[in-house]
């Protein structure tokens, strides 16, 4: 809004109409001192009254705060970074926060020119689902510059905050459930190699194998990708070659939601039917995994919650300064569907 004379309203003209300090009326809008109800309501009806829009930019000159974060993620068509975006926002939303987001995907030298980007912005710090060279680029990066940051999903060896679930007890879990069911030769297709969740997924499966007896075999372990439609293509490759051989397993795991993909399109073209001559069951958990027929065994990451998480320590770290790294692990939960061949009561959808 505009006074008459064509200037905007200030912070001063609020004061004077609603018969306060210019501090006062500070107090309410950055919330920084108690003021009483009666008076706050009475600024906040003249700001509404008025039209004032505070001066952002004077304001994180001042303070060498902007009150934005900057969000990157590695693959933005994954649901499950899908959910994590929606619950890192609301979290920013409700802190004041703003979210400046991007998708690096999964290139180390783009994500590096998206942080710089950023940082030309002043955003107060990064949340950061990094790639594979991440701690080469940006890591390196954001330390020598002591900028806050928290990474979700793959974890850095790297200095710094990281946020997301616990893979290796729920991949083994997910592994025990399809031994109990009787198999024993169980293909696990992995995303890429070298990476946290990849390696410890692996050592899940390969603990419940061994905790069984049953020898590993590294050949029913194959290397995927992370991105949507090379995932989903290479995915399809790999299960008809396996499917062909003589020894094919008996069930398979998919690394993620994009995965299952390409192995449900695979079988499907091979007349392979699921869970009768192949179980199937996948890391990542979405609304549409209960509409396959037969409905789909996955684990379920708590999305929600890392994205939540994320956004309130990386908002502590900017408000409160420097600490000891935090490594904050979320449990997931298996949700057994008939994919494996359980037999479920169709009454509670509980196992029986």
């Amino acid at each position: 809004m505009q006074k008459s004379n064509g200037s905007k309203v200030t912070m001063g003209d609020v004061a004077r109409i609603a018969n306060v300090s210019k501090s006062t009326v500070s107090h309410v809008l950055n919330d920084t001192k108690h003021v009483s109800t009666k008076t706050r309501n009475k600024i906040l009806k003249v700001i509404e009254e008025t039209g004032y829009t505070p001066n952002l930019v004077a304001k994180a000159l001042k303070k060498s705060e902007t009150r934005t974060i900057g969000l990157v993620i590695s693959d933005i068509q994954n649901q499950f970074f899908i959910d994590v975006i929606k619950a890192i926002s609301d979290a920013c939303i409700e802190n004041n926060y703003t979210v400046f987001l991007a998708d690096s995907n999964d290139n180390a030298r783009r994500e590096l020119e998206i942080v710089q980007s950023f940082c030309e912005r002043c955003v107060d710090g990064f949340i950061l689902s990094p790639t594979t060279e991440s701690e080469k680029y940006v890591g390196k990066y954001v330390k020598e510059r002591n900028i806050p940051i928290v990474y979700i999903d793959r974890m850095l060896g790297t200095d710094g905050d990281w946020v997301g679930s616990e893979n290796e007890k729920s991949m083994e879990k997910m592994t025990d459930h399809l031994i109990s069911l009787g198999h024993q030769r169980i293909a696990f297709v992995a995303g890429l190699r070298n990476i946290s969740t990849t390696e410890e997924r692996i050592r899940g499966y390969r603990n419940a194998l061994e905790k069984s007896g049953i020898s590993y075999d590294e050949s029913l372990v194959i290397e995927g990708e992370s991105r949507s439609v090379p995932t989903e293509k290479r995915t399809i490759d790999i299960v008809q070659k396996m499917a062909s051989r003589a020894d094919r397993p008996t069930a398979i795991i998919a690394a993620n939601n994009l995965m299952v993909l390409g192995v449900m399109k695979a079988l499907d073209s091979l007349d392979i039917k699921v869970p009768e001559e192949m179980a199937v069951a996948a890391f990542d958990d979405c609304e549409w995994a209960a509409l396959f027929h037969p409905g789909l065994t996955t684990i379920a990451q708590p999305c929600k919650e890392i994205g939540q998480k994320a956004a309130e320590l990386l908002i502590d770290r900017i408000r409160h300064g420097t600490g000891s790294p935090q490594r904050i692990y979320f449990q997931t939960d298996l949700i057994v569907r008939e994919s494996c061949g359980a037999k479920l009561d169709k009454s509670t959808g509980k196992e029986v």
